[in-house]
């Protein structure tokens, strides 16, 4: 039986109740994100956050102003909610449980990443 969680360094994603779980594409999609450079103090949305895995990896390795992350499926926002709270990353990194589509009627901020 595989494990309902992935470990790494510093955080642990656990994805038990999530449809999308940890892959070796997301982990290197989050690893291509963080080579960028000059990203501090950004502001970050991160659309389908799922675990919140590209969320937590993305306050491991910048110094973002905020990290906001949506999602829409109920389980999968509970999830990446309670892998944030354990995360040392929890001042920086909020969820909304919305569509991006709703999201997008009732805000105005911008970002300087969009994942």
């Amino acid at each position: 039986m595989p494990n309902d969680f992935f470990q790494f360094k510093q955080f642990r994603v656990n994805q038990g109740n999530c449809g999308m779980k940890v892959t070796t594409e997301s982990c290197v999609f989050g690893a291509l994100i963080a080579t960028e450079k000059n990203t501090d103090s950004l502001k970050i949305l991160d659309i389908g956050s799922g675990t919140g895995l590209l969320s937590l990896m993305l306050a491991q390795r910048f110094n973002p102003q905020m990290i906001l992350g949506v999602e829409l499926d109920g389980d999968a926002y509970a999830e990446s909610s309670a892998n944030v709270k354990a995360s040392q990353w929890r001042d920086c990194i909020k969820l909304e449980n919305t569509s991006i589509q709703e999201f997008s009627k009732s805000r105005t901020d911008r970002f300087d990443l969009i994942i």
